[in-house]
């Protein structure tokens, strides 16, 4: 985005850009969820629930494993199943698409993820089965889970998206101009 611009703050519709995907987050069948930021000022105060738990991560300026190395350190503590990687700057993920993997993973328990799938490429939101947490400790830098995906060993399931819309990341100033236009219409 560019220096002293912090993309999350962006308003979308009165809110802030961030809170859009953390609200399907909310409004899913998620039981926890734990957001990693080191500025949670863009989260609303009617998001700040007993099942939504704020972890700062000192490391995440050195790249995206950082962030999901504390966020799955959390989840450990905190003896659940398995975990949904989502990204804030997706403003068009849905809860319902949310629940869509929560589903598939309870139909398919033996497997170590269910990711979302748009033309062959698999991205987030993907669960990730408690199997692979370890993992998550050989990522390096501003690595992020994609290399799960990549080792032998695992096996999942890509759950296609006919909408690309959901996939949109906002990383570029260019990118928010799109999807304020989008909003708009």
């Amino acid at each position: 985005m560019g220096p002293g611009i912090h993309k999350l703050h962006l308003p979308l519709q009165g809110e802030p850009l961030g809170s859009l995907a953390l609200q399907a987050a909310i409004s899913s069948r998620l039981s926890h969820i734990i957001v990693v930021t080191n500025e949670p000022a863009w989260m609303l105060k009617r998001m700040h629930r007993e099942n939504v738990h704020i972890l700062s991560c000192p490391n995440a300026c050195r790249g995206q494993s950082y962030s999901l190395q504390c966020g799955i350190e959390k989840a450990k503590r905190m003896n659940v199943d398995g975990v949904m990687v989502l990204l804030a700057d997706q403003p068009f993920v849905t809860a319902e698409f949310i629940n869509k993997i929560i589903g598939c993973y309870e139909q398919n328990k033996n497997i170590h993820f269910v990711a979302a799938s748009y033309r062959g490429i698999r991205q987030p939101p993907v669960l990730f089965t408690k199997k692979v947490f370890p993992l998550f400790q050989t990522l390096k830098g501003d690595e992020g889970a994609r290399a799960i995906f990549m080792k032998p060993t695992i096996n999942g399931i890509s759950l296609l998206s006919e909408s690309e819309r959901m996939f949109f990341d906002v990383d570029t100033w260019g990118n928010y101009q799109q999807v304020r236009q989008e909003y708009e219409d």
